[in-house]
């Protein structure tokens, strides 16, 4: 966090004018850490840890990854909200997600991204998302009742299945088996493999088997992507805004001739599927995991959560949801503290200034989202797992961006409804039936074993004891 000096440099120096990036310093290696030629070191060790040390001392800093040269990274809400909405002409996305989803929506810039936007918008609209209540209840349903009294489960590998299940059964209109379908589960979950922390400090051009093993999972959903297009052909309807999931409206994008969208090619098409289903299944499947983490460490949150979803008549509902604020601000605290985006990537189009430090062209900035979330200048006892936070005004008091885990701006996370929703009736269809127990340790902090991937996840064979209530 920055100090009273920073805060007057950044009013002095920003807003008069006197820090150009013509004359400013480039941004400093922090000075509570190794030297830079050793940074890989605490990359490997801890990097949730190591990135929360290089912005202690101040908001912007520089770092040195390994093969990589220099990276920087800026810690505050104003520097996010410049970034992603004020002066986002000056930032773009990196190269490493057009390599890993070649030219889908998380990737494409300018207007191309604005007509793949515009497009699939539709389908993602809180009426539209409401729609998809009853068909994210049966499929949590569907996998919860084959659990039993006493049994013992690795909970983010089960939640990684069921959010498949719900994204494959609602948007893609396609329902898995829930024995079966292995390959494609697998190759959902090697879609991490680009990003893995041994893999992303080595050059792109470097093969490792977490790059291959990623590769070939991004040919089976390809495969699998091109399959379902040419088994919809024919069957969408004439007006794609009246398609009921994202297959039907690609595919009568496709039919219906919509010049100027790109995304009528065949490679378009099928880059937007495996992007859908990276982002549609992924962040589901953190929040679920650290939410139960979450009630199985704080008993007196859990009692309250457990006796507002039995005052419910039966399975959750869209009708229900008015009624369930204590899972809705679990499900929002649990995104403060472990969001499944911990840290934006962007790359500089121009030189730019924060805080009086220069961040040249052509280089990585990472908007740490994570520690931003746990910074005391915007939160009382930020470490802490407490939902009742956000019963009053906490959230109107905020800056924009000291809260955001979907990011933020034009390029909200399109999904971010659906997966709110999705979060919140998987909480209560699995609360009415089940009491999860955590099985695992946590850290010397009281913290969770963590892996902090493309996304942040649970330590995988992490276990919890299925209770039934």
């Amino acid at each position: 966090m920055s100090s009273d000096a920073d805060q007057g440099e950044r009013a002095a120096g920003e807003a008069t004018g006197t820090r150009t990036p013509a004359n400013a310093p480039l941004a400093p290696y922090p000075p509570n850490l190794d030297p830079p030629w050793l940074h890989f070191k605490g990359m490997m060790a801890d990097l949730i840890d190591f990135g929360e040390r290089a912005l202690a001392t101040r908001d912007v800093c520089r770092v040195r990854m390994l093969g990589r040269g220099d990276q920087y990274a800026v810690g505050h809400p104003d520097h996010i909200k410049r970034v992603l909405v004020t002066e986002r002409e000056k930032f773009r996305k990196s190269q490493d997600f057009r390599i890993a989803f070649g030219e889908g929506l998380l990737t494409v810039e300018g207007e191309e991204w604005r007509a793949q936007r515009d497009a699939m918008q539709p389908l993602f609209t809180r009426d539209s998302v409401l729609g998809y209540a009853d068909g994210i209840v049966e499929q949590v349903q569907r996998r919860v009742d084959r659990w039993s009294d006493g049994q013992r489960l690795d909970l983010q590998r089960e939640f990684t299945d069921l959010a498949l299940d719900v994204l494959f059964a609602t948007v893609l209109g396609r329902e898995l088996d829930l024995d079966g379908d292995r390959r494609l589960r697998e190759s959902a979950e090697h879609l991490h493999e680009w990003f893995q922390p041994t893999s992303y400090l080595l050059p792109e051009w470097m093969p490792t088997p977490a790059r291959r093993r990623f590769k070939r999972a991004k040919r089976t959903l390809e495969a699998e992507a091109e399959r379902l297009l040419d088994e919809r052909a024919g069957e969408a309807p004439a007006d794609p805004t009246q398609a009921e999931d994202l297959l039907s409206l690609l595919v009568g994008l496709r039919e219906a001739g919509v010049a100027d969208s790109g995304m009528l090619t065949d490679e378009r098409l099928r880059d937007q599927m495996v992007t859908i289903v990276f982002a549609g299944h992924d962040t589901t499947t953190t929040t679920l995991t650290f939410s139960f983490w979450a009630l199985a460490n704080h008993p007196e949150i859990r009692e309250r959560f457990h006796a507002e979803i039995d005052a419910l008549d039966g399975p959750p509902t869209v009708d229900d949801l008015d009624d369930l604020p204590v899972t809705e601000r679990v499900v929002t605290e649990t995104l403060r503290l472990y969001p499944p985006v911990y840290q934006l990537p962007r790359m500089t189009n121009e030189p730019v200034v924060f805080d009086g430090y220069r961040v040249p062209e052509d280089e990585m900035i990472g908007l740490a989202i994570r520690h931003v979330q746990r910074d005391p200048r915007f939160y009382d006892d930020p470490d802490t797992f407490r939902p009742s936070r956000w019963d009053g005004d906490l959230r109107s008091e905020l800056h924009d961006f000291a809260y955001a885990p979907f990011g933020g701006g034009p390029r909200i996370c399109i999904g971010r409804q659906f997966a709110l929703l999705e979060a919140k009736l998987t909480l209560a269809t699995i609360g009415r039936q089940y009491d999860l127990g955590w099985l695992g340790e946590n850290d010397a902090d009281g913290e969770p074993p963590v892996s902090p991937e493309m996304t942040l996840r649970m330590e995988p064979g992490q276990e919890f004891l299925v209770t039934e209530r």
